[in-house]
């Protein structure tokens, strides 16, 4: 019944309630129960074991779970890439990397980091709140800020005695 990029938050009540059972009613976003892929959409994470009722993960179009070979396929490995062990074993293998783009994006950082090249940060209309004050220059002035307010506050005391 779900089309692709759905989740049981589209099926009709009666169903939401029986797909989900008890979970239904708890607390919590629920958001992996029931979801398809969307073939225009960046996938959500993948997580070790697409069949767990809490992270039904299914293909766009069909019927099924994603397969091992498609979510080799999201996370970048190359198709002849060779994975060992059981079906479980290979996709907790896959559902604990992240995409190779990623890796590398983060590895470049680091390097950047370290040879202490200028970081660039997001515009300050970035959409994305939780990026705000992230970069280093900003991470070191709010933790010399506290710093200061600290001793500040500690003055008074010592001067009292």
């Amino acid at each position: 019944m779900l089309k692709a990029g759905q989740n049981w938050r589209c099926l009709p009540e009666a169903l939401q309630k029986e797909a989900l059972g008890g979970a239904y009613n708890t607390g919590g976003g629920k958001v992996g129960f029931l979801r398809r892929l969307d073939w225009n959409k960046p996938s959500p994470t993948l997580v070790t074991d697409p069949t767990m009722p809490a992270t039904d993960l299914c293909h766009p179009d069909r019927d099924r779970p994603v397969s091992v070979q498609e979510y080799k396929r999201i996370q970048e490995f190359p198709d002849d890439w060779k994975l060992f062990g059981s079906l479980k074993d290979k996709y907790r293998q896959l559902g604990n990397a992240v995409p190779i783009s990623l890796g590398y994006a983060i590895g470049k950082q680091i390097v950047r980091l370290i040879n202490r090249e200028n970081i660039a940060t997001p515009p300050e209309n970035f959409p994305f709140s939780r990026y705000a004050n992230t970069n280093e220059t900003t991470f070191k002035m709010l933790i010399e800020r506290k710093r200061r307010k600290h001793q500040a506050a500690e003055r008074p005391e010592k001067q009292a005695a």
